[in-house]
């Protein structure tokens, strides 16, 4: 059996199961109370879990209950082919968790893939939070581009939800603008001035995700560079509608400035989950 290993260094997200868990537990408890649960897709943020890790799991914490987990990553330019994690598992801290073959090779042949064999934290950072919230739940990871195709592969999965009966959690991947002096983008200015073009850029991509309006997101990160990963999010917006989801919700946003006050650059972060 082949199980892909851990890549992502220490400072990512803690290595040990004991950490780890003790690190979501707490996030879980401080927002227990605006916890509202029956989630069937989100998009969440994969920054290191020092900047994002709360906004993430707060996301995976919403989920409805599911069979097979299905993880979309990015960082993947408009044309490129999508990315597939074709391993028999995933090392985490809190073990190995298992791969689905069978939903896996429906993808394969209805988009085109290749093999996964690099390191990329859109996906990796998020396998220790679908581990504890899914225990023992089989998964799917792959990495989409940021085009309409990517709205393709929401609708497969749409489809093989019906089609096979098993109850799909699919979660698209992505931070939002990359901003100041570390990226080379200050269209507003150079900071702190400049976050507010950043927080107004990032407002225009949640609305569109809430509104599930797959072209405008791909729009909005095209003009503007608000997402890193748009395809992951417009993959699960496409799952989502296409299962007839009907309310949108804004669970956390924040910014890396945020957390480091004085720094001359910013990275945007939201969750946002579609339920029926």
């Amino acid at each position: 059996m082949a199980i892909r290993a851990r890549c992502l260094p220490d400072g990512w997200y803690p290595l040990s199961g004991a950490e780890a868990g003790a690190k979501l537990d707490a996030w879980a408890r401080l927002d227990e109370q605006t916890r509202i649960g029956g989630a069937v897709a989100a998009i969440a943020p994969h920054a290191g879990w020092y900047y994002s890790g709360r906004i993430a799991w707060s996301a995976w914490m919403s989920a409805g209950e599911a069979d097979v987990v299905v993880i979309i990553g990015g960082h993947l330019p408009a044309g490129a082919d999508f990315r597939m994690y074709r391993e028999d598992g995933f090392d985490t801290p809190f073990g190995a968790a298992p791969a689905d073959a069978e939903l896996r090779e429906v993808l394969a042949r209805a988009v085109q893939v290749q093999g996964e064999r690099g390191t990329d934290n859109t996906v990796e950072v998020h396998l220790p939070m679908a581990a504890h919230r899914f225990p023992g739940t089989p998964l799917v990871c792959l990495r989409a581009p940021n085009d309409e195709r990517a709205a393709r592969l929401g609708s497969e999965l749409a489809d093989y939800q019906v089609s096979s009966g098993r109850r799909l959690f699919v979660l698209g991947s992505t931070d939002l603008t990359h901003y100041g002096k570390a990226y080379g983008f200050e269209p507003g200015g150079p900071a702190p001035g400049g976050f507010a073009w950043a927080g107004r850029a990032n407002k225009d991509i949640t609305d569109a995700f809430l509104a599930m309006d797959e072209a405008e997101a791909i729009r909005q990160a095209e003009l503007c560079g608000s997402a890193c990963s748009v395809g992951a999010a417009v993959a699960a917006m496409s799952f989502a509608r296409r299962l007839g989801a009907s309310v949108s919700r804004l669970v956390m946003r924040g910014s890396s400035d945020e957390l480091a006050p004085g720094s001359d650059s910013s990275v945007g972060y939201c969750a946002v989950t579609y339920s029926r």
